[in-house]
């Protein structure tokens, strides 16, 4: 079971397609970490594509995550004034 830091690891490295590299136990971080740790071809790739995927991710996407902001907020403040009193 993933806890709140699991989680966050968990959506991080769903985001940029290392969902493989999720653990949803002790035992199972061990099995990754143990198999990560045997393969040095595998370790050099995710070294060499990490900043790449990461960059090309929805998370490094400034421009959608403005617009969503502004779409909350627009959202917000729309209900605030269907819903105020005043």
């Amino acid at each position: 079971m993933l806890d709140g830091f699991g989680r966050v690891g968990a959506s991080l490295l769903t985001q940029i397609g290392l969902t493989d590299l999720i653990a949803h136990s002790i035992e199972e971080y061990v099995e990754i970490a143990v198999a990560l740790a045997g393969n040095s071809g595998r370790l050099d790739d995710l070294r060499r594509a990490l900043r790449p995927r990461m960059a090309a991710s929805t998370m490094c996407d400034e421009g959608a995550f403005a617009c969503k902001m502004e779409a909350a907020f627009r959202s917000m403040w729309q209900h605030w004034c269907a819903t105020s009193p005043c």
